[in-house]
């Protein structure tokens, strides 16, 4: 990468390397399901709401009924969730984790070995410095998204 001094280039390439870092952990510990994407992001949000009727899962996660549906379908499949009819609607669709599906969550990357080669007083800068940058990130989203709303 040209210019490794500039901050913005050295932060931009950690991102990089993490995310990378992320696909690999997860193809090979959950067969390429990513937390961020597609059926892995499905899973994240069923382990936050625990049961949740199909139709609000995609308004939550803004993914056509279609799609969501296929999603869901191999997700059934591989036994991370399960689907049953509501007991008070029975036009709706429930849809629950099962115990394949919470391990998910429950396994992660070890991210402290990201950390192994800087001291104690390395890590509170770091820790410092990170929170600041997440600060001025958090300030110009809002600012960035309360125009869409004008």
């Amino acid at each position: 990468m040209a210019d490794k001094d500039n901050l913005t280039n050295v932060l931009l390439e950690a991102h990089h390397l993490l995310r990378n870092y992320n696909t690999i952990w997860y193809g090979k510990n959950f067969g390429g399901l990513d937390p961020q994407q597609g059926q892995g992001r499905i899973l994240s949000t069923l382990w936050k709401r625990r049961s949740v009727s199909q139709r609000e899962l995609g308004r939550l996660l803004d993914i056509r009924p279609q799609s969501l549906g296929e999603l869901l379908q191999k997700l059934e499949a591989n036994g991370y969730i399960e689907r049953h009819r509501s007991e008070t609607d029975k036009r709706s669709l429930i849809v629950e984790l099962t115990a394949k599906g919470e391990t998910f969550q429950l396994r992660k990357p070890d991210y402290d070995e990201l950390f192994i080669d800087l001291n104690a007083r390395e890590k509170a800068t770091l820790k410092m410095c990170l929170e600041k940058v997440s600060e001025r990130l958090t300030e110009l989203i809002k600012q960035e998204t309360e125009d869409e709303f004008y």
